[in-house]
């Protein structure tokens, strides 16, 4: 039953982000869409825009597991005669689209700038103009993203603090890199600083970590313990790990939730194109 239950439709009633999408966009349709870094739970939310006006959709992924887990997905929820999947890097050798007049009435990118670390570092600065050049006149694009936890905190929260530097250190301990989430600030700044948009409102939406959010945190971290060398640093991290879920066990217990950090949806519009006859 749980797993049936993750290839249903999220409505943006039920999820506060995704409503805040919804609130910004108003009675405007959202025509033809670009899932610029897709996922199985922003499909299942863009799967209900059928009803607001979205006629095409395009999600894009960097990750063949991710291809090979929505693929079916689509056909679940019904969209597979409007949906296109596509597999490439925005920064890749190759270009997603073959023509760079490839235009969209609505773009999400929906944590994919948290995400670029992992896939093309060192771009970050780079994606917001990317996506502005696929946007029609009058197009909106929607950037969702966290505020980054901070180093320490007051109280509980700062438990939430120590488990997102443990599980950050097992990763980069294995060879990986962790998700870099950039704070809102920063995004409107982008925004401000790109050629042929205009920022129009940001909505922030507060975390509140849950003991088993916080738990799935550590195991994430904890996943990657059998890579970390050498075999005693793997132990010490392990131990650390262990403590850490003790105390956020307790912080947590009667149901108690930590509040820390922020989501966050920026939307912006592309501006329509003046022309200046000739006199």
């Amino acid at each position: 039953m749980a797993s049936a239950a993750k290839d249903v439709p999220v409505y943006g009633k039920d999820d506060s982000i995704f409503g805040g999408i919804e609130e910004q966009q108003g009675d405007k349709p959202f025509g033809k869409v670009l899932d610029a870094g897709t996922g199985r739970y922003s499909l299942r939310w863009l799967s209900t825009l059928k009803e607001k006006g979205m006629t095409e959709l395009t999600a894009i992924t960097a990750d063949d597991k991710m291809l090979k887990s929505i693929t079916p997905l689509v056909e679940k929820l019904g969209i597979q005669d409007i949906t296109s999947l596509v597999i490439g890097n925005w920064f890749g050798p190759e270009p997603i689209f073959s023509t760079e007049h490839e235009l969209f009435d609505t773009i999400v990118a929906d944590y994919l700038i948290g995400a670029m670390d992992g896939f093309s570092p060192y771009k970050q600065d780079q994606m917001i103009p990317k996506l502005a050049q696929h946007l029609k006149p009058g197009g909106r694009l929607y950037i969702v993203g966290m505020e980054p936890i901070p180093d320490s905190a007051e109280g509980d929260a700062d438990i939430v603090c120590q488990v997102a530097r443990a599980r950050d250190a097992c990763l980069l301990l294995a060879g990986r890199r962790p998700y870099r989430e950039y704070p809102l600030t920063w995004v409107k700044r982008q925004v401000d600083r790109t050629t042929g948009i205009q920022f129009l409102q940001a909505g922030e939406y507060p975390i509140r970590h849950s003991g088993n959010f916080i738990v799935r945190q550590i195991n994430n971290g904890k996943r990657w313990l059998k890579l970390i060398k050498p075999k005693e640093l793997e132990n010490e991290m392990k131990n650390l790990l262990d403590d850490l879920e003790k105390q956020a066990t307790e912080a947590t217990k009667d149901g108690n939730k930590i509040e820390l950090s922020f989501n966050y949806v920026v939307s912006a519009v592309k501006m329509e194109e003046v022309v200046i006859e000739a006199t």
